[in-house]
Order: structure tokens, then sequence, then C-alpha cells
């Protein structure tokens, strides 16, 4: 680990020419045990912990994004859903509007054959009494014009005569 921090250390030496890197790198060198050697170690292993939390974030970072995509479908689908069951609303309330329309209409068309019916019912008893009236008289009539005509064969014709019948009074 020692080498590959040198090298880090050289590559930023070409690029900056700074005392304290020469220093360090001098240090490294050596290989004395020294105070950096704990350092080092210990940036070594922050650098493996940082490897690691990294991968466990992508991890964590791909399952966010798949859950992320799966709500904006399920999304999606609950407004198409809304969509449609609003459009189904205005369906059966434009339907329920027509119904109740035709209801008004046969409402209307039932009481005016009520209507009709109670003078159709008035015209007939109206009719009927006049009938009877009617026959009533034509009754007497015939009864009149038979009486009328045995008397005239009382006097024309005496054969065909029939006498009344005799009242008790």
């Amino acid at each position: 680990m020692s080498k590959r921090a040198l090298a880090v250390l050289q590559v930023a030496q070409a690029h900056s020419k700074s005392p304290q890197l020469d220093f360090i790198a001098l240090a490294l060198r050596d290989g004395n045990r020294g105070p950096f050697d704990k350092v080092i170690g210990m940036i070594d292993e922050m650098v493996a912990i940082l490897g690691e939390e990294q991968t466990t974030d992508d991890d964590k970072k791909a399952y966010c994004e798949a859950e992320l995509d799966k709500t904006e479908d399920e999304k999606k689908a609950l407004e198409r859903k809304v969509d449609d069951l609003g459009s189904a609303l205005d369906d059966t309330k434009g339907m329920i509007s027509t119904l109740t329309e035709e209801i008004a209409a046969l409402v209307e068309g039932i009481k005016n054959l009520d209507k009709s019916v109670v003078e159709a019912t008035e015209n007939r008893k109206a009719e009927n009494a006049a009938y009877k009236e009617l026959m009533a008289a034509d009754t007497a009539a015939e009864k009149l014009l038979a009486m009328a005509g045995n008397r005239l064969a009382k006097f024309y014709t005496p054969k065909l005569y029939v006498a009344p019948p005799k009242q008790e009074l």
C-alpha cells in the first residue's frame, strides 16, 4: 500500500515542487516506521471502508431507482383508472339525466292518458244515457204506434183488433 501512496505522491510532485511532498516521499522511501505509517494504515482502511460503502450506496441507488420506476408506473396506472372512472361517472350522469327526462315524459304521458280515459268514460256514460233515453223513447213510440194501429184496426178491420188488457186500479 505504501508503494501505491508513493506512486501517487510522485505524480503530485511532478506537478508541484512542494518541499512538504518531498519530505513525505522521503519518509515513504526509507520505510521507517514512523507516525506516517499509522496514518497511512488508517487512510488505507478508510479507503477500503469507503469502497464498501460506495458499493452499498450503488446497490441502494439501483434499488431506489427501480422502486421509483415501479411507483411511477403504478401512479400512471392509477391516474388512467381515475380518468376512466371519471369518464364512466360522466357517462352515468348523462344516462341518469336522460332517463330522468324520459321518466318525466312517460309520467306526463300517463297523466294525459288518464285524462283521456276519464273523458272517454264520461263520453261513454253520456252516450249510454242518451242511448237508454232514445231506446225508451223508441219503445214508447213503438207502443204508441201499436196502440194507434190497434185503434185504426178497430175501425177499419175489426177482425185484427186486439182489445187492450183491463187495468185494475
